[in-house]
């Protein structure tokens, strides 16, 4: 481990089946331990891995499973021991594995039995990760609807103060998974934690088709009052930025916020508002950019955010053109219209919408006809998500697989300088012919006024 750099513990517990060791190996990023689906515990001892995780050193502990092992109860609490003796050097997390089903009387007794051993404190540190994420999307379920499900996992869930988080254990390698359990981690640890997935975040290659990957990555544009930080917390489920109705500009720098959707993860990145009351253009335009460095290696989707219910001015007109001198003209090609304030609409279709109003078909069209409609009021229906999601992964196979890239701007702007350049050597030649030409009618005036003279 780096000098200087504070290390993380995650302790995985459980009954024998549930995934433990599989999900040891998705938080490491390769096959540290051996999984396999099995009636009988396969982790008889203790297992101990380390690696670099989203920028930090961080150390699985793999335990043996409750109940089914071929070690008595008494071992079993002594490895329990020695764990919690050898992983509090650094901030140690324990994380309650647990499988979607039915949350049964076997399963109920297993968390009883580990709040046993670990004690009242050390669950203050204790996170529930339910795993089998790629079931829950088979079904098109949100884990959200699946512990609504449960009367007595919804009480778990609400002891533990809803710390919990899925996994989709089939995913093979490196993903998005650890980084965003790491970040919801550093958010419940508070201000006084290590500050976990800052710096050194690591991404996924670039080079990766990005439908092979389960994550993906939004960006919010949009004037000031359109409902984009709403829009975010609309996808997130929770309360993440900062919303309101006023038309003076709230935020004045990008933030970002992660959340699974469906068993995948999904990040959201909300801009400043465009024609922010309170920054210089230039300013804004470069803090605005900078979301597609946050959201690195690009996002997959921009969603322009318009409410249903305002007239496009003069001033709307010209947001995509401050969009295209910001990424070039390649981000139309990744961007969605989506329309807030969708409960104003009463019965009123946003087609009809769009169809009526030529300046809004314009914006539309701008987009490849792409538009999705949000009720920011209804948190709740997880549907929009779902289908502006559905939308996003279509937008990723028109595209050839890929996402938006910070080096599409950068090629347009050295397109751009070519062209200027060129457009440039062209006056030149003009303006040193135009020059030759009056010097040669100069010369012909003169030797004309000479022969009048004489």
């Amino acid at each position: 481990m780096a000098e200087g750099t504070a290390g993380l513990n995650l302790v995985l517990l459980g009954i024998t089946g549930v995934g433990k060791s599989a999900s040891g190996n998705t938080i490491l990023g390769r096959e540290a331990f051996t999984s396999k689906k099995s009636s009988t515990s396969v982790t008889q001892e203790l297992a101990v891995e380390s690696g670099i995780v989203c920028g930090r050193w961080v150390t699985v502990y793999d335990t043996p499973g409750l109940f089914n092992t071929h070690r008595s109860d008494e071992e079993i609490q002594q490895i329990y021991a020695d764990v919690l003796q050898r992983c509090e050097s650094d901030p140690c997390v324990f994380l309650l594995v647990i499988k979607p089903d039915r949350f049964t009387g076997k399963e109920r007794k297993t968390v009883e039995k580990i709040e046993e051993l670990l004690g009242e404190e050390r669950l203050k540190k204790t996170w529930i990760l339910f795993t089998r994420g790629d079931e829950l999307e088979e079904e098109n379920m949100t884990i959200d609807e699946f512990i609504n499900l449960s009367k007595p996992l919804k009480i778990l869930v609400q002891k533990y103060d809803q710390r919990y988080h899925v996994f989709n254990n089939k995913t093979k390698g490196p993903s998005d998974q650890a980084r965003l359990l790491l970040v919801n981690i550093q958010r419940s640890l508070g201000s006084k934690g290590e500050s976990y997935c800052t710096f050194l975040v690591e991404y996924p290659d670039p080079d990766t088709p990005a439908d092979s990957l389960s994550s993906r990555r939004i960006v919010l544009l949009g004037r000031t009052g359109a409902g984009k930080s709403a829009a975010g917390n609309t996808i997130l489920g929770r309360e993440e930025f900062i919303s309101s109705m006023s038309t003076r500009s709230i935020a004045s720098e990008c933030s970002d916020a992660h959340t699974t959707v469906s068993g995948r993860s999904v990040s959201v990145v909300d801009t400043p508002g465009l024609y922010h009351t309170e920054m210089e253009i230039e300013e804004l335009m470069m803090e605005i950019a900078r979301s597609v460095y946050i959201s690195s290696p690009g996002p997959h989707a921009f969603l322009i955010v318009f409410p249903v219910y305002m007239r496009v001015t003069d001033h709307d007109q010209q947001i995509p053109q401050l969009i295209e001198m910001m990424f070039g003209e390649e981000v139309f090609k990744y961007s969605i219209i989506l329309f807030t304030h969708g409960d104003l609409l009463e019965g009123y279709s946003v087609e009809e919408l769009v169809e009526e109003n030529r300046r809004l078909r314009d914006l539309v069209q701008r987009c490849g006809g792409r538009f999705h409609v949000f009720n920011n009021r209804d948190v709740n229906n997880r549907d929009q998500v779902n289908d502006l999601l559905k939308k996003i992964d279509t937008i990723i196979e028109q595209n050839g697989g890929g996402h938006y890239s910070h080096q599409m701007p950068e090629d347009a702007h050295r397109f751009r300088q070519e062209e200027e350049q060129v457009e440039e050597e062209i006056e030149i030649e003009i303006e040193e012919k135009f020059r030759v030409e009056m010097e040669w009618r100069k010369r012909e005036e003169r030797q004309k006024d000479c022969c009048v003279c004489s």
